[in-house]
C-alpha cells in the first residue's frame, strides 16, 4: 500500500528504514541534544502561555497542534506576569528545573477542557506556509486530546508536528489535519519552510531557539544526553519525517502474526518475550528505500495520468514491456528502469518508481524464493533456526510476516528459533576496529584448535547472554578439560595395547555378567548414565553451557580425579591372576571414554573424530565410518545406583575432611598413617563402612574408627582434626618406622615417576632398574623392606640405592627429598 506516514530517515544514506531496523542492536547511542522549554500564547488572552519542553527544536517549525491528557488535571501557575498552563503533577520538578521559586497555582482544570483552546504560533511570519495551514483547517493551532501524552514527564503539554513524530501524524490523520512536512532528500527544509529554507534539519535549533527568544516564546535551554537510535549503516541520527513510502499493512495480520509467535519454542523467556514484544507494537511495514542497489520495487506510475501497475513477475514485465526484453535480462537497476510500460488507461507511458526493497524482505521471502512448492511443502516449517539476538527485529520477523502473507494461516515458518547473545571483548565492550578489539576468526585459529575456541564459547555462558571473549581464559578450563580427555584417552590405550585389550570380546554385557565390577566401577557406570541423561536433556533445550560443564565435571573430576586414582594401581602389574580384573577396567575405560567421545561430537568435532579414528575404529571393526554415524548414547537405567552414588559422595566427603586434617598436621597426603577416627551421623557412617577398603586408600591409614559422639582425647597431641557440617575426622599423627619408610618411598616413587614421564618413558613400559643415590643410612634402612613395592609403582624390575652418586658411573638426574639432594638414573 502507497501512502504518506512518518518513517525514520537517515540523512546520510537518504533512505527511510523499517520500525524493525531502528531498534537494531547498538542502533540507540548516547548523543547531546537540546533540552528546551518554551511557551505559545494561548489566543485571546493577555499572559497567559501553554508551557511546552523538546529536544528537537527544529520541529517547531512544523508545529501544528498541541495536546494533553484528557482526564489529567491541568493547572495555571503564575510566574511573574505570566500565567503558565501544565499538569498539576509536574509543577515542582519543572520549576525546580527552571530554578523559579517564586510561584503560585492559580486555577486547575482537566485536560479536556483545554481541548478546542487555541494558541498564538510565534514564527508564521516567517513561514508564511503556516499561516496559510491554519485557513486549511479549524484544528491547526488547536489543543486536542489524545492519551498517549505522558504526564509524568516534561509539562504535560506536548507540541505536535505531524511532519516528525508517528503519534503526532495519527494525531492528525485522524482528524484529517494537514500534514506539514517541508524536507528535502537531505532532510534539508525546502522553500514552504520560509525562513529556514536550504538549511538542515538539526543545524536549525540554534536558529529556532533564537527566533523564539525574540518573539517572547523562549524560557530556558540547556544540553542534555539521551539515548537516541541512529543509523545501524552510516550511524547518523535518525529523523522521523513524513514520506510517501510503499508499506505492507503487516497491522491488519497482527492477531495472526501474535498467535503464530506464541507457538514458537524459544527455549528462554527473555527473547521470547522480547520478541513477542516488538511483534505486539503492529506497525505496518515500510518496505521502500531510495537506494542505488537492491531489489527494485516492481511499481510502474503512468507519467500522464498517475495510473499505478504492481508487475509480479519476468514473465509479465517482458509480456507488457514496450521495449523488447531478452530472456537473460538482468532485473536490477539501472537496466530495469529502462523498461515502460503502456497505461491501460490513458495509453500513457508508466515508468517504474525508485524505490529499492527493504533487503529484510528479500531475507523474509528466501524460502518462497529458493524452494519450488513441493520442496517447501516438505522443509517449512523448518524445525531449527538461531541468530543473534539482533535479528529478533531482523531475518526472525520478516520470515515470520512474510510466511503469515503468503499462507495467510496464524503459522510460523519455523517451530524453534534461538537467539543468541552478541560476542564482546574481555572487557564486556562491543568489538570494533576503532577501538582495536576485534578478534579476526581466521587469524585466531591459526594459532587455536577450532574444538578448543568452540568449547571454550559453549562453555563461557548462556548462548542468550552477551559473551565477554578472553583469550587468556580460552587457554586455562577449556584447554584443561580437552586435554585431560586426551591424556585420559591416551592412559586407557597404553595400557590397554599392553595387555592386548579386545572390545569385542570384553564387552560391557561381559563385564556385567562375570561379577568382576568393583564397587567403584558400579558407581562410575551410575554417574555416567545420569550425566548422559541430563547432557541431552539440556542440548534440547539449548542450554549449552550448563551441558558441557557436565561434560567438564564428568571428565576432570569423575573419571581423571577419582576414578582413575581408585583403579591405576590394578593396572601396574601383567600377574596373569589379575588378567580378568585388568580387562574389566579396560571394558569400563573403554565404554565411559568412548561414550564420553560421541557426546563431546556436537561441541568438538574434530577431536572426536580424531579419537574414533585412531583409538576406537582400529579397536573395533564393525564400527561406521565416521563418528557422526554412530548411534546418539542413551541411559540406561538398569545400570543406575543412586544408593550407591549417595555412599561414594560420603566416601569423598571424609576423604576430603581427611586431607584438610593432614594439612592442619602438615602431614603430606602420601604419608602412610596409623589410623583415623571418623564421627558423624549413624546414616554418613554406615554409608562409608560399605566402602572402608577404598576409604583407607582414599585417606591412605592402615584402620579406622567410626563413632557418632567425639571421643574424649587425653592425649591432644597425638592427633589433628577437621570438621565440615556434622562429620568430623580424626587422624593420628604418631608414625612408627614402618609408615615412615613406606611415606618416604612413596615420596621418592613419585620423583621417579615425574623423571620417567620428563624423560619421554610409555607408561606401560617396564623398566630394568631404578637407582636412587646419597641416601643416609637411616633412609636407607627405613626404605629396605619397601623396595619391591617400589618397584611395582614405577613399573621396574629392580630398585637400588647407594650412599654416594659419586661412585657409580652413569647418567644421574637430581631430585630433591627433604630439602637434601638425591640422584636418580632410570636404565
Amino acid at each position: 500500500e502507497e501512502g504518506h506516514y512518518v518513517v525514520a530517515y537517515c540523512p546520510g544514506c537518504q533512505t527511510s528504514l523499517s520500525s524493525a531496523e531502528v531498534g537494531y542492536e547498538g542502533s540507540y547511542k548516547e548523543v547531546e541534544d537540546p533540552s528546551l522549554y518554551f511557551k505559545f500564547k494561548v489566543t485571546g488572552k493577555q499572559n497567559e502561555y501553554f508551557l511546552v519542553w523538546t529536544t528537537m527544536p527544529f520541529t517547531v517549525i512544523t508545529d501544528t497542534m498541541l495536546a494533553v491528557q484528557p482526564n489529567a488535571e491541568y493547572v495555571k501557575v503564575k510566574v511573574g506576569e505570566e500565567t503558565w498552563i501544565m499538569v498539576k503533577e509536574r509543577v515542582e520538578p519543572v520549576m525546580t528545573e527552571l530554578e523559579i521559586t517564586d510561584y503560585q497555582i492559580t486555577d486547575s482544570i482537566l485536560g479536556k477542557q483545554l481541548e478546542g483552546t487555541g494558541y498564538e504560533y510565534p514564527l508564521k511570519d516567517i513561514i508564511p506556509k503556516q499561516a496559510e495551514l491554519k485557513t486549511k483547517h479549524p484544528l491547526v493551532h488547536k489543543v486536542v486530546g489524545e492519551e498517549f501524552v505522558d504526564v509524568n514527564t516534561a509539562t504535560g503539554v506536548v507540541h505536535l508536528s505531524p511532519g516528525n513524530g508517528e503519534d503526532d501524524f495519527w494525531a492528525a490523520q485522524k482528524r484529517g489535519v494537514p500534514i506539514f512536512a517541508p524536507y528535502d532528500d537531505e532532510v534539508k527544509f525546502t522553500s514552504d519552510a520560509g525562513l529556514f529554507a536550504g538549511i538542515f534539519a538539526r543545524d536549525a535549533d540554534k536558529m529556532v531557539i533564537d527566533e523564539l527568544n525574540s518573539r517572547n516564546a523562549y524560557v530556558k535551554v540547556k544540553r542534555i544526553k539521551h539515548e537516541y537510535p541512529t543509523c545501524w549503516r552510516s550511524h547518523h541520527k535518525l529523523v522521523w519525517l513524513a514520506r510517501k513510502e510503499y508499506f505492507l499493512r503487516t497491522d491488519k495480520i497482527n492477531s495472526k502474526v501474535i498467535e503464530a509467535a506464541n507457538n514458537i519454542e524459544y527455549f528462554y523467556e527473555e527473547p521470547k518475550n522480547r520478541f513477542l514484544g516488538f511483534l505486539k507494537e503492529g506497525k505496518p511495514w515500510c518496505i521502500s528505500r531510495e537506494r542505488i542497489w537492491g531489489t527494485p520495487l516492481p511499481m510502474w506510475t503512468c507519467e500522464k495520468c498517475g495510473n499505478k501497475h504492481l508487475v509480479s513477475s519476468k514473465k509479465e514485465l517482458i509480456e507488457k514491456a514496450q521495449e523488447e526484453i531478452p530472456e537473460d535480462f538482468e532485473l536490477h537497476k539501472p537496466w530495469v528502469d529502462r523498461i515502460t510500460l503502456k497505461c491501460e488507461k490513458c495509453s500513457g507511458s508508466m515508468r517504474r518508481e525508485d524505490f529499492v526493497l527493504d533487503t529484510w524482505h528479500n531475507s523474509g521471502a528466501s524460502p518462497h524464493a529458493r524452494f519450488t512448492d513441493e520442496e517447501k511443502s516438505k522443509f517449512v516449517p523448518t524445525s531449527f533456526l538461531t541468530e543473534g539476538i539482533d535479528q529478533t527485529r531482523g531475518w526472525a520477523n520478516s520470515l515470520l510476516l512474510e510466511h503469515i502473507i503468503f499462507t495467510d494461516k496464524p503459522e510460523a515458518p519455523y517451530k524453534a528459533f534461538l537467539f543468541q547473545g552478541l560476542t564482546q571483548d574481555a572487557k564486556g565492550r562491543k568489538m570494533s576496529k576503532s577501538l582495536g578489539n576485534v578478534v579476526e576468526t581466521n587469524k585466531l585459529l591459526e594459532k587455536n584448535s577450532a574444538d578448543l575456541c568452540r568449547f571454550y564459547m559453549m562453555r563461557k555462558c548462556s548462548p542468550v547472554d552477551f559473551m565477554s571473549f578472553d583469550m587468556q581464559e580460552l587457554n586455562r578450563r577449556s584447554y584443561q578439560v580437552l586435554s585431560t580427555l586426551y591424556h585420559l584417552t591416551r592412559f586407557f590405550m597404553d595400557n590397554a595395547t599392553f595387555d592386548k585389550f579386545n572390545p569385542e570380546k570384553y564387552t560391557l554385557e561381559w563385564a556385567l555378567n562375570a561379577n568382576q565390577l568393583q564397587p567403584a566401577d558400579y558407581w562410575l557406570l551410575s554417574i555416567m548414565q545420569q550425566t548422559i541423561e541430563d547432557y541431552t536433556q539440556k542440548l534440547e533445550r539449548c542450554e549449552f553451557n550448563s551441558a558441557v560443564a557436565l561434560l567438564d565435571n564428568f571428565v576432570i573430576e569423575t573419571l581423571s580425579r577419582l576414578y582413575v586414582p581408585m583403579i591405576r594401581k590394578e593396572l601396574w602389574t601383567d600377574d596373569p591372576e589379575t588378567f580378568e580384573r585388568r580387562q574389566t577396567i579396560y571394558t569400563l575405560l573403554h565404554h565411559a571414554l568412548k561414550t564420553v567421545t560421541l557426546l563431546f561430537n556436537p561441541v568438538t568435532p574434530f577431536l572426536s573424530e580424531a579419537l574414533f579414528q585412531k583409538v576406537y575404529r582400529k579397536m573395533e571393526n564393525n564400527l561406521p565410518e565416521t563418528v557422526n554415524l554412530m548411534e546418539w548414547p542413551t541411559p540406561n537405567s538398569k545400570i543406575r545406583n543412586k544408593t550407591l552414588e549417595q555412599q561414594f559422595e560420603a566416601l569423598f566427603k571424609v576423604a576430603s575432611i581427611s586431607f584438610a586434617a593432614r594439612q592442619q598436621g602438615k602431614l603430606k597426603r602420601r604419608w602412610p598413617l596409623s589410623k583415623a577416627l571418623i564421627v558423624g551421623p549413624e546414616k554418613t557412617l554406615q554409608d562409608i563402612k560399605m566402602l572402608e577398603t577404598l576409604l583407607l586408600e582414599q585417606t591412605n591409614v592402615k584402620s579406622i574408627e567410626y563413632a557418632t559422639q567425639p571421643p574424649e582425647q587425653n592425649n591432644r597431641e597425638e592427633w589433628v582434626s577437621s570438621q565440615e557440617d556434622e562429620i568430623t575426622v580424626y587422624i593420628s599423627r604418631q608414625r612408627d618406622e614402618t609408615l615412615l619408610g613406606e611415606g618416604v618411598m612413596r615420596d621418592i616413587a613419585r620423583r621417579v615417576q615425574a623423571l620417567r614421564k620428563e624423560l619421554g618413558f610409555v607408561p606401560t613400559e617396564i623398566l630394568e632398574l631404578i637407582q636412587i643415590s646419597d641416601l643416609d643410612t637411616d633412609t636407607i634402612n627405613l626404605l629396605q623392606p619397601y623396595l619391591e613395592e617400589m618397584a611395582s609403582l614405577v613399573r621396574a624390575k629392580k630398585v637400588q640405592l647407594h650412599t654416594d652418586h659419586n661412585t657409580i658411573q652413569v647418567e644421574w638426574h637430581e631430585s630433591e627429598l627433604d630439602g637434601k639432594k638425591i640422584y636418580i638414573n632410570i636404565k
